[in-house]
């Protein structure tokens, strides 16, 4: 039945619409279209959002479909997040898909099977995924571990660590005008780190002190200490690197 609060509960599901606030607990649906505040954790089969969630709890859900801005105290545990918009996260991001575009936040660790991000990407902790494709720009407080990797910079970015079997780092073109639809490409954008270690490796304006596989490339822009390959290395045009040796 609806409230002059905005809220109905039906069925063992949350509805907000409007302005409203309303308690955690186990949900079939949560839907907010509107302004939202969930005091307490969150066990639910779908949650949406259009608008603005604020969950002063931890998520479990098997969907998650954001249009607008969503935040979360506590951890989050999803088989897909589907993003327009910004999420932050208290604690850390656990789920098997995340897509969209606009801006994700972890103040723990991120993992995920698949990873295909357009915006920008913050996690304090470690960043796990199968694959992870990103276009924009991210800052990663520890490691980046995936089986693919494929970023195209828009701006500077940074990470400790990045091991993986395939590994692509472009910089993003700037005669694609699809490119300006998030924000626009930095002529300079580079990206800094500490190691690079993977089987295929293809990098572009990647400042790094060691880079370490089997086949390596090193692309313009960049400024490498040391590269240490098995099989093959290739140095392209406008790349530096100040020692390298074969393993």
């Amino acid at each position: 039945m609806m409230g002059l609060s905005g809220i109905e509960s039906l069925k063992g599901s949350l509805s907000i619409t409007g302005n409203s606030s309303a308690p955690g607990g186990r949900y079939e649906r949560v839907k907010v279209v509107g302004e939202g505040v969930v005091d307490g954790d969150v066990d639910c089969s779908r949650l949406k959002c259009i608008g603005t969630i604020a969950l002063n709890g931890s998520l479990n859900s098997e969907q998650i479909a954001l249009i607008g801005t969503g935040s979360f105290s506590g951890d989050v545990c999803t088989g897909q997040m589907k993003l327009t918009g910004t999420a932050a996260v208290g604690g850390d991001a656990r789920m098997n898909k995340l897509r969209g575009s606009g801006s994700v936040e972890t103040k723990g660790s991120l993992s995920a099977e698949q990873l295909k991000l357009a915006g920008q990407l913050l996690a304090r902790g470690d960043c796990a995924a199968d694959k992870f494709n990103l276009q924009g720009m991210f800052e990663i407080g520890g490691l980046l571990n995936a089986g693919e990797i494929d970023i195209r910079l828009y701006q500077d970015s940074k990470v400790q660590e990045i091991g993986g079997e395939h590994i692509s780092i472009r910089k993003a073109s700037l005669s694609n005008p699809l490119n300006y639809f998030f924000f626009r490409p930095h002529r300079q954008a580079s990206l800094s780190v500490t190691v690079i270690e993977g089987d295929d490796i293809y990098i572009e304006h990647t400042k790094a002190a060691v880079v370490r596989g089997n086949r390596i490339t090193v692309g313009p822009g960049c400024e490498i200490g040391l590269v240490e390959y098995k099989e093959s290395f290739e140095k392209k045009k406008g790349a530096q690197v100040s020692e390298y040796r074969k393993l």
